[in-house]
């Protein structure tokens, strides 16, 4: 990762919420692995996140960052649209889940589910 890019960081609220799904699965050592995957939204501009607790290794193109005691694990290709991004949970009446602040975002797609960032 280089001096000007910021990596992914993780709330208290959402550090501790991953902490609790890993021993419910009874997971010793993990590490979030985290991708914007593309949709038919828009022409495949829109993009969505997948999060998966993993336990292997890293590859080779991951960039790794570790915040709030949580190693993060992104590869290459998702990597330039998740600089800066922080992961937080939110528990409302409304709705409970892992919300992704990104910064790269520029626009949301028309149904309002999917990110919109510049063409790369």
């Amino acid at each position: 990762m280089g001096v000007d890019e910021k990596p992914i960081t993780i709330t208290d609220k959402a550090a501790s919420k991953l902490r609790d799904i890993a021993a419910r699965e009874n997971r010793q050592a993990f590490s979030l692995r985290m991708a914007v995957v593309q949709t038919h939204c828009m022409d495949g501009r829109g993009f969505t996140y997948k999060l998966v607790l993993d336990d292997s290794t890293t590859n080779n193109d991951d960039d790794v960052s570790e915040h709030n005691g949580i190693k993060v694990c992104v590869a290459e290709a998702s990597a330039k649209y998740l600089k800066g991004a922080e992961i937080d949970y939110i528990e409302t009446l409304a709705e409970a889940g892992f919300k992704i602040n990104n910064p790269n975002v520029i626009s949301k797609c028309p149904c309002g589910n999917h990110d919109i960032f510049e063409r790369q």
